[in-house]
């Protein structure tokens, strides 16, 4: 294992139809991104394989949490699934970019996705604290060619408001107004980021929405 700074965690299920594999593609193009290379970038396609990647990664540090991750929740098995990979002593609860198509928008383990990403964005509008949470990511095989690309640039963005808010702690210099990651949201018109209206000090927007308004993160247009 190379020396790293920064981990992301992928997970999908390799039984996925060809056409709904996604992840290989963002991390390839994931290598594109500056931050890339102080990034280790470990994905798997069940838990089996999944268990000694993260082991690895916790003998190397000490048992750190990971970053980001980057989970496939399109035919996961269950809820109880998706919450052992994100607890505590296996992934760490990181920031995590959901992805799915719009026929998995719905059940157990969507919920808990969208749970995770309205908490989040609940606490983040709450205490005014830089950086922006977990979001959900809809794809389809037309298109493929963007989503690709801007999740590769969301993960990059999460890793550099991480390292920012790491050089504001040493060198007590003010963060942005609005983080990276929350910024690519704010743009996107696929990804579902909590239902919280723009908070009064700019630390995380949400898209669609008049300030003191009650919108939600943009729901996906696209068709699975």
């Amino acid at each position: 294992m190379q020396p790293f700074k920064y981990a992301i965690f992928g997970f999908e299920i390799g039984a996925l139809p060809a056409e709904q594999q996604i992840l290989a593609r963002i991390s390839r193009e994931f290598l594109k991104q500056p931050m890339s290379k102080d990034t280790l970038f470990q994905w798997a396609n069940n838990l089996e394989d999944a268990a000694p990647l993260i082991d690895q990664f916790k003998a190397k540090t000490c048992g750190s949490a990971y970053n980001v991750a980057l989970i496939n929740i399109n035919q996961l098995a269950s809820d109880q699934e998706l919450s052992f990979l994100l607890s505590g002593r296996v992934l760490g609860d990181p920031r995590t970019v959901f992805l799915a198509s719009l026929r998995f928008f719905q059940g157990p383990v969507y919920s808990m996705a969208r749970e995770k990403v309205e908490r989040e964005a609940e606490t983040l509008a709450a205490t005014a604290a830089y950086g922006a949470p977990s979001c959900i990511e809809t794809y389809a095989p037309i298109d493929l060619d963007e989503r690709v690309p801007s999740v590769a640039r969301l993960l990059n963005a999460y890793l550099e408001d991480e390292d920012l808010r790491a050089k504001s702690r040493q060198t007590m210099q003010s963060l942005p107004r609005i983080s990276k990651a929350a910024e690519l949201m704010r743009q996107s018109t696929t990804a579902f980021f909590g239902r919280r209206a723009a908070s009064k000090t700019g630390s995380f927007p949400a898209v669609g929405g008049a300030p003191g308004s009650r919108s939600s993160g943009r729901l996906p247009k696209i068709i699975p």
